[in-house]
């Protein structure tokens, strides 16, 4: 990635944790898939207004998971928790303080 950074160092760079892995991974912003250079597992990129939080149900570690999943499997202890309402916290650009984008721009 390094070699990649320097033949385009214009790129803003993104990082993330490979869900395999759990090796750090850095790629140009805007990638919509990393391949991770140790596993050579296919990573989805998701924004921050894509991405769910929930707390597992079986050892309560809290979970993300891409919006619209109607379950996520925890990696820790391989319990499914369903998402439901009851259940759900707000995507995680809220919860930095970034508001979702809207649906239609204004121009």
């Amino acid at each position: 990635m390094l070699l990649y950074y320097q033949f385009f160092p214009f790129l803003e760079m993104a990082q993330m944790v490979c869900g395999s892995c759990r090796s750090l991974l850095s790629y140009p912003k805007g990638a919509r898939n990393v391949q991770c250079s140790s596993c050579q597992m296919v990573n989805f990129v998701l924004e921050a207004h894509e991405i769910g939080q929930v707390n597992c149900g079986g050892c309560a570690v809290l979970l993300m998971y891409p919006y619209g999943a109607s379950s996520v499997r925890c990696s820790s202890c391989h319990f499914i928790t369903e998402i439901g309402v009851h259940n759900r916290r707000p995507p995680w650009s809220v919860i930095q303080g970034y508001p979702p984008p809207s649906p239609n721009p204004v121009q």
